[in-house]
C-alpha cells in the first residue's frame, strides 16, 4: 500500500483492521520511516538520490519530516477523511501529493526487495477497496510466468498506464523487468518524474520501457466507489469487480463486512466471483435511500433506481 504523513493517520488505521488482515504477505510506504500502531511504515523515497531530496521545492515536506516527524504538519495539510480530488492535475498544490509522484518506482523495487518470490504483486492507496476472492479467482485464469501489468487504464500524453488509486497488479517477470529497468536508469526516471505530476504515468512508462504494456482491465479495475458506478453501462453488468477508488474508511469497514458475509454464504468458493450486477443488487440497492440526482450540462436531471436494470 502506497500512503503519506499527510493521510496516514485518518486512512490507515481501517486498513489495519479489516483489509490488510487478509493479505499474507503486507508492506506500507510513505514518506516518512516510522512504527504507527504496531505497524512498521517504510520510506518509499529512502533510495531516491540524495542531491534531489536535499534542494528540489518537491521535497520540503520530506525534509521536515525527517527533522521533526509528523508533528510537524499543518492542519492544512492532513487530508482528513476526504476522497475525491480533482481529476485534471490531482492536489497539484499539496505537499505530499508532489512528493507521491516519487514514490512509485523506488516502491516497486523495495518491495521486490522485501519479498522476491511472490507470483502476483497487488499495489494499492488507503482509498482503494479490493474484493478479496474475487481477485484471486480472476487472477488464477492468468499465467503468472508471463509479464503482465493489469490495471483500470488511463492515458497521460500518450503514455498509458494502471491509475494508482485503482489498484494495479504485476506479475513478478513484469516486476523483475521494470526493477532491472529502473536501477540501471534511474537518473533518467528521477529527471522525468520531476517534470511531471502523476507517479502512476511514471510507473506506466518504465514497464513499457522495459517491455510490459498494461493489459486494460477496466470495468474489473473501478476508478470510482460503489456509490458513483454508472450501472447502466452494459459493458460491466456482468463483469466481474475487483476494486474501487475513492472509497471512505467506513465505507471500506462496510465493504469489508459485505464481503465477509458473501464468503461465508459461498462457502469460501475461490472459483466464485462477484460481478458489478451482484454488488449492486446486493450491496448498492439495499442502501438506497432517494433517488440519485445528476446534472448534465447545468440540468438537474433524476435517475430513479428502478431505471437501473
Amino acid at each position: 500500500m502506497r500512503t503519506g504523513s499527510t493521510e496516514l493517520q485518518d486512512k490507515l488505521p481501517i486498513h489495519l483492521a479489516t483489509t490488510l488482515l487478509r493479505y499474507p504477505n503486507s508492506l506500507v510506504f510513505s514518506d516518512f520511516e516510522e512504527d504507527f500502531e504496531h505497524y512498521h511504515i517504510i520510506d518509499a523515497l529512502e533510495s531516491v538520490d540524495s542531491h534531489l531530496k536535499e534542494t528540489s521545492p518537491d521535497f520540503d515536506l520530506w525534509r521536515r519530516l525527517k527533522q521533526f516527524g509528523r508533528a510537524v504538519l499543518r492542519p492544512d495539510e492532513l487530508s482528513g477523511k476526504a476522497v475525491w480530488v480533482d481529476q485534471g492535475t490531482g492536489k497539484a498544490k499539496n505537499p505530499g501529493w508532489k512528493l507521491d509522484k516519487f514514490k512509485f518506482l523506488p516502491m516497486v523495487n523495495r518491495t521486490l526487495f522485501e519479498v522476491p518470490d511472490k507470483k502476483w504483486y497487488i499495489f494499492v492507496e488507503p482509498d482503494t477497496f479490493i474484493f478479496w476472492q474475487t481477485l484471486l479467482a480472476y487472477l488464477s485464469h492468468l499465467d503468472w510466468t508471463k509479464p503482465y501489468y493489469l490495471g483500470g487504464q488511463i492515458n497521460i500524453g500518450g503514455i498509458e498506464f494502471g491509475q494508482g488509486g485503482n489498484g494495479y497488479v504485476i506479475s513478478r517477470p513484469a516486476l523483475e523487468k521494470v526493477v532491472s529497468h529502473y536501477q540501471n536508469h534511474q537518473k533518467e526516471y528521477e529527471d522525468f518524474t520531476e517534470g511531471h505530476w502523476a507517479g502512476d504515468c511514471v510507473l506506466g512508462k518504465a514497464l513499457k520501457d522495459s517491455g510490459t504494456s498494461l493489459t486494460r482491465a477496466w470495468p474489473i479495475f473501478q476508478g470510482d466507489d460503489v456509490g458513483n458506478m454508472n450501472y447502466n453501462h452494459q459493458t460491466q453488468w456482468c463483469q466481474p469487480t475487483v476494486s474501487y477508488h475513492h472509497v471512505s474508511p467506513s465505507e471500506i469497514q462496510d465493504l469489508y463486512d459485505f464481503e465477509k458475509a458473501w464468503m461465508r454464504d459461498t462457502a469460501n468458493d475461490t472459483t466464485s466471483f462477484l460481478s458489478h450486477r451482484d454488488v449492486y443488487k446486493l450491496y448498492a440497492l439495499p442502501r438506497i435511500t432517494a433517488p440519485r440526482r445528476v446534472v448534465v450540462h447545468s440540468v438537474r436531471q433524476t435517475t430513479p433506481a428502478s431505471s437501473i436494470p
